[in-house]
C-alpha cells in the first residue's frame, strides 16, 4: 500500500492519530531499522569516497608549490587507479563499485584541471568540463547508479552554461556555433533542447531512472529556456523569435504531464519560468527616473504575489485531483 492509498484509507474512514499510527505499523509504511541502518551506510560510504576524493584535489592544490609536476600527477593517477581497482574488485551494481566509479569520475575532472593548469593549454574553461563528460563516460555507464548519472548531468550543463554565457570562439562548440551567428538566448534554447532529449531520453526508460533524476535534468532544460526567455525579452537579444520558441517549450512540457497525470513537478518549473520571465519584462519596461522606480517596485511586488498565489493554488489543486 503506498502513501496514496494510505492517505485516501486515513481520511475515508476519519482515523484517530492513534489509529493512523497502528495502520502505518500494519501497512510496513515507516522504515525498519535495517532498512534505516542501510541508508545511513550509504550516506556515509557516499561522504567518505567523495571526502577523500576532494582531500586528495585539495591537497594538491595546497601544497603545489612543494610538489613537483609528478608528484602532483601521481597522486591523482593513484587515487584513480586504486577507484577502478576496487571498481574491478566489486563491480556494480555492488555499493563499493559504484561509490569508486563516483571516485573515479571526480578525479578525472581533477586530473584534467591538473593538465590544463600545469601545461597552459589555453583552452577554453568550457572545454575542461565537455572533455570532462566525454573521458568520465565509460564510468558512468559502468557504475549503473543515478547519482552518477547525475554528476554527469550536472558537468555537462556547467559546460553548456560556461559556453552560451561568455560565448568564447576557441574548442568544439566555438567552431560549430560560431558561423551560424546564433544569439546567446539561441545557444542557450539549443542547450535546452539537448537536456530535453536527455529528459525524453529518461521519461522512455521511466522504469530504469528514478524521479528525481527525471526532474533535476528537466530542471536544467528549463533553466536554460527561463534564462533565454529572461534574456529575449529584457531587449538584450536582438532575436525575438526565440521568445516564441520558449513559450514552444513550456507548453509542450505542460501539455505532457498535463496528458501523464503523474507529477505537479514540471508543471511548478514552468510557473518558475513564466514569473521570472515576466519579471524580467516588467523591470526591462519601466523607464527611468524616482517615480517610475518606485511604480516598478509596487509593480513587480504585484506581481510576484499574484503570480506565486494563482499558481500556488492550481498546483495544490491538480495535486489533489491527480491523486
Amino acid at each position: 500500500m503506498n502513501r496514496n492509498e494510505l492517505d485516501a484509507f486515513v481520511e475515508h474512514h476519519q482515523l484517530s492519530a492513534t489509529n493512523v499510527d497502528l495502520a502505518l505499523t500494519l501497512a510496513g509504511a515507516r522504515p525498519t531499522p535495517a532498512e534505516t541502518h542501510r541508508f545511513a551506510v550509504r550516506v556515509l560510504m557516499l561522504a567518505g569516497m567523495l571526502s577523500l576524493a576532494a582531500g586528495v584535489v585539495f591537497f594538491v592544490a595546497a601544497n603545489w608549490d612543494a610538489l613537483r609536476v609528478a608528484g602532483r600527477f601521481a597522486l591523482l593517477e593513484a587515487l584513480l587507479l586504486v577507484s577502478l581497482v576496487l571498481a574491478f574488485w566489486r563491480p556494480p551494481p555492488q555499493d563499493i563499485g559504484r561509490y569508486a566509479l563516483l571516485t573515479a569520475f571526480v578525479t578525472t575532472g581533477a586530473l584534467l584541471a591538473l593538465f590544463g593548469q600545469t601545461y597552459q593549454t589555453g583552452a577554453d574553461v568550457y572545454e575542461l568540463f565537455l572533455t570532462w563528460t566525454a573521458v568520465a563516460l565509460p564510468f558512468v555507464l559502468a557504475g549503473q547508479w543515478s547519482v552518477l548519472w547525475a554528476a554527469w548531468v550536472l558537468v555537462l550543463n556547467i559546460a553548456l552554461a560556461l559556453f552560451c554565457g561568455f560565448r568564447p570562439d576557441g574548442g568544439l562548440l566555438g567552431i560549430i556555433f560560431s558561423p551560424t551567428g546564433l544569439t546567446t538566448s539561441g545557444l542557450l534554447l539549443i542547450a535546452a533542447v539537448v537536456n530535453l532529449a536527455l529528459w525524453a531520453l529518461a521519461e522512455f526508460a521511466h522504469r530504469l531512472v528514478p524521479n528525481w533524476l527525471r526532474r533535476f535534468v528537466l530542471a536544467c532544460a528549463l533553466s536554460f529556456a527561463t534564462w533565454a526567455g529572461c534574456l529575449a525579452t529584457a531587449g538584450r537579444d536582438d532575436n525575438a523569435l526565440n521568445v516564441v520558441w520558449v513559450v514552444v517549450i513550456l507548453v509542450a512540457v505542460g501539455l505532457y504531464s498535463a496528458r501523464r497525470r503523474l507529477d505537479v513537478f514540471p508543471l511548478a518549473l514552468i510557473a518558475a519560468s513564466i514569473i521570472a520571465i515576466g519579471t524580467s519584462l516588467i523591470a526591462e519596461a519601466s523607464t527611468p527616473g524616482l517615480d517610475s522606480f518606485v511604480g516598478t517596485v509596487f509593480m513587480l511586488a504585484f506581481w510576484l504575489i499574484l503570480a506565486s498565489t494563482v499558481s500556488g493554488r492550481v498546483l495544490m489543486h491538480l495535486l489533489r485531483k491527480w491523486r
